[in-house]
């Protein structure tokens, strides 16, 4: 794959197949296949064993090294490149975190030698330190082709303590896993042992044998839990094809078994097109489609994407959107592959309370937001400051306290992060503030009022996908638009449509709101134009009592805290009810007042429970 190919096709290169996300900490198990650690941990502890892993993609076992400690796997460094790559390409719009500071910025270098990024600040005492004479350090403003090809060229390394700087150059076929030469002449003395390039070409080439051995292709349907892979005990031949060049035809294989899929979670298809025993080589010209309708025929399967494997194969991926028994067409260039259609049984989706935290610190915890870093920004509005956390529920840090001078808070609300800094609106000082994620105050806008640039007790605050603070002023009933800089640009709401706005968070084309007095939800264009709403005051499925904070999981469905009736309730953008959870109390999985929540990189949901003076983790 050519420099120019690869920088395009970047966000697929780093996606992890168990998450769907972007790597976090790459390991690599002995099959060569490559998951965040965090994931292969999930997966550990579903399975209830520590001394074996099964991998997600080839479902081969392998001893876990150092008593089950997975971190001990080697690292993908390849895959951690790519990740350098990948944020200096994204450096103008999200910045960089500096390798010594942590301080996110847009202005750094990249050190080829350290494999590191270095703020404008620290780069200085890098340059000055005498073991560094020979480093080299490049703005990322100034990164042409090449320079992106020599990051590639990082070798990888030992993740063994005492071994960080000593190359991987061998596979040990006993133990099966990579070793640098240290580790080849203590811990494997005697064991038989291979230069590494040539262990993975071997693989490879084992892997061919097997395809071409094949008489028939297996279709596995798999899912992907919560954002973790499970299997549904069963792996279903739900059809295969053989192609020669551009030409389908269909294979005498049948397949049962139970197809299942759960609402709002992303599901996986592999569909193999081709066999490597007839065709030596593949052609980029299949079109493989997936379609999936309810008993009514209505399309009730979202973003959907087909990805090409590049081995003679594709992976579907798709959210299912409603509950019940759907019809399932796989298409190969315009033919049914064998077994399509079949049926899906989506099953609804279920929420488990996994950890619960704050009840020593908080009162009142009103907004939360996540940054890319799975830190969570909680906004204490009886307190009047503003916390930190873990996504483990460890406390980072606090800063503010009441007041109305800079940095001081009365009454924090609406919360959300703006690249490395936290957007803070205040109840009652009436204005937004810009706070580092350090707790140093950088700016603010407004102040009590009715013209257009004051709020009058603001609530929910959110940012578009152009930058802008969506501020949801409730005693005016209308939503104020204002840019990063805080200059007033429009509001919604102002023909009446609103009578108590709370949030308001945008998602593709679509403004939504959270009407409290109305117990609705009411979606806009972009324009502020008012286009239906769904929901009425009640306590059923699909009604509302004071709603409150909005946010959209990654299946493009709507979560809405439902304050008065103790609940999370799921709808898709046309207001069908999917699922809910939570009910009145004061145990785990019960609420005393939701008001906000967001979702970690993992999934997981994150709730304030205002009443309970704590945060709950959903999964």
């Amino acid at each position: 794959m050519d420099i120019q190919t690869l920088l395009n096709n970047l966000h697929e290169e780093l996606s992890c197949s168990v998450c769907m996300s972007k790597y976090t900490d790459p390991k690599q198990l002995p099959c060569l296949h490559s998951f965040c650690l965090h994931c292969l941990n999930g997966i550990q502890r579903t399975s209830g064993r520590r001394d074996k892993i099964a991998c997600p993609e080839c479902r081969q076992e392998f001893k876990v090294p150092d008593n089950g400690n997975l971190a001990a796997l080697p690292t993908n460094f390849r895959i951690n490149s790519l990740l350098d790559v990948l944020a200096i390409k994204e450096c103008s719009t999200t910045g960089v975190k500096c390798g010594n500071c942590d301080e996110r910025t847009k202005q750094s270098h990249y050190c080829f030698q350290c494999y590191a990024f270095w703020c404008e600040e620290c780069i200085s005492f890098h340059n000055k330190i005498k073991a560094n004479k020979d480093h080299y350090a490049l703005a990322l403003k100034n990164f042409q082709d090449q320079d992106f090809e020599n990051i590639l060229k990082r070798p990888s390394f030992c993740g063994i303590p005492g071994h960080e700087k000593k190359e991987m150059e061998f596979f040990c076929k006993i133990c099966e896993v990579a070793i640098c030469n240290a580790r080849a002449l203590l811990d494997h003395e005697g064991h038989a042992k291979m230069l590494l390039e040539l262990a993975a070409n071997e693989r490879n080439k084992e892997e061919t044998v097997t395809d071409r051995e094949n008489e028939s292709f297996l279709a596995r349907l798999s899912f992907v839990k919560n954002q973790k892979f499970f299997d549904l005990a069963c792996v279903e031949q739900i059809g295969s094809l053989k192609s020669t060049q551009t030409k389908a035809q269909q294979s005498s294989a049948d397949g049962e078994g139970i197809r299942e899929a759960i609402v709002g979670l992303e599901a996986q298809l592999i569909v193999t097109t081709r066999n490597n025993k007839f065709q030596q080589y593949y052609d980029d010209y299949d079109s493989v489609t997936l379609e999936i309708n309810n008993r009514q025929g209505d399309n009730c399967a979202a973003d959907v994407q087909v990805q090409d494997n590049k081995d003679g194969s594709y992976k579907i991926k798709y959210f299912a959107k409603e509950t019940g028994t759907c019809s399932a067409s796989v298409k190969v260039n315009g033919e049914h592959i064998r077994g399509s259609p079949f049926e899906v049984q989506v099953k609804p989706r279920q929420f488990r309370p996994v950890l619960s935290f704050g009840e020593q610190i908080l009162e009142n915890p009103w907004g939360v937001a996540v940054n890319d870093d799975d830190e969570i920004a909680v906004s204490d509005a009886g307190n009047d400051k503003i916390h930190l956390f873990k996504s483990d529920g460890t406390h980072i840090k606090s800063f503010g306290g009441y007041g109305t001078q800079q940095g001081e808070f009365n009454r924090p609300a609406g919360i959300a992060f703006h690249g490395n800094n936290i957007i803070v609106a205040e109840q009652y000082n009436c204005r937004v503030q810009q706070i580092s994620k350090q707790g140093q105050y950088l700016s603010h806008f407004s102040e009590k009022g009715r013209l257009d640039r004051q709020l009058n007790h603001p609530c929910g605050l959110s940012i578009d996908s152009d930058g802008n603070i969506l501020v949801a002023n409730c005693d005016n009933e209308l939503i104020k638009i204002f840019s990063a800089g805080g200059q007033f640009l429009s509001k919604i709401g102002k023909d009446g449509c609103c009578t108590q706005p709370f949030h308001c968070i945008q998602h593709d084309n679509y403004l939504i709101i959270s009407d409290s007095g109305d117990h609705s939800v009411k979606l806009f264009n972009r324009k502020g134009n008012f286009l239906y709403k769904f929901g009425k005051k009640g306590n059923s499925d699909g009604e509302l009592n004071t709603p409150r904070c909005l946010f959209m999981n990654k299946a493009g469905h709507l979560m809405v805290c439902d304050k008065k009736n103790y609940r999370i309730q799921v709808f898709d953008l046309s207001g069908k009810f999917v699922a809910k959870f939570g009910t009145k109390g004061s145990g785990m999985g019960e609420f005393n007042t939701p008001v906000s929540a967001a979702v970690l990189s993992d999934g997981k949901i994150v709730v304030t429970d205002y009443n309970n003076h704590r945060i709950q983790l959903f999964e």
